[in-house]
């Protein structure tokens, strides 16, 4: 069961993410519009240690989104949880098409399981930080 003390909300990724997302209505209306004057979101997910700080205009998050997206692999059908933690800080937390989480791992740790013929190499993207397992 969600916290009531930290709302959330998803996002389905449509084409044309890369270049900002809009924050639905209902939870700009209850938790940012009027709440706070900073226009800095600060992102942070299981996938690193990394805060990636992103810029809301009105209700969409535009500048420093698509560095986020790409670290992350984010893809069209891709859905995003966003749980607000307080100050400006979300967790966020990627499912992709099949409604899984999406899993990092260490690039090196599927080098050696793909050297050893335990990886599909078809289920397994490497992108420049982590990889990503659905």
């Amino acid at each position: 069961m969600a916290n009531p003390h930290e709302p959330h909300f998803l996002k389905p990724l449509l084409p044309g993410f890369h270049s900002g997302i809009t924050i639905p209505l209902g939870f700009f209306s209850k938790h940012i519009e009027r709440k706070t004057n900073q226009k800095t979101w600060k992102l942070r997910s299981d996938a690193s240690d990394k805060i990636w700080e992103v810029i809301q205009e009105g209700m969409r998050l535009t500048g420093g989104w698509k560095d986020f997206a790409t670290a992350h692999d984010l893809r069209i059908g891709d859905i995003v949880i966003f749980k607000h933690e307080g100050d400006m800080v979300f967790h966020v937390t990627p499912f992709g098409p099949s409604c899984c989480e999406i899993q990092y791992t260490d690039p090196d740790i599927n080098k050696e399981e793909a050297d050893a013929g335990d990886a599909d190499d078809n289920e397994i993207t490497h992108i420049a930080s982590s990889s990503r397992m659905i």
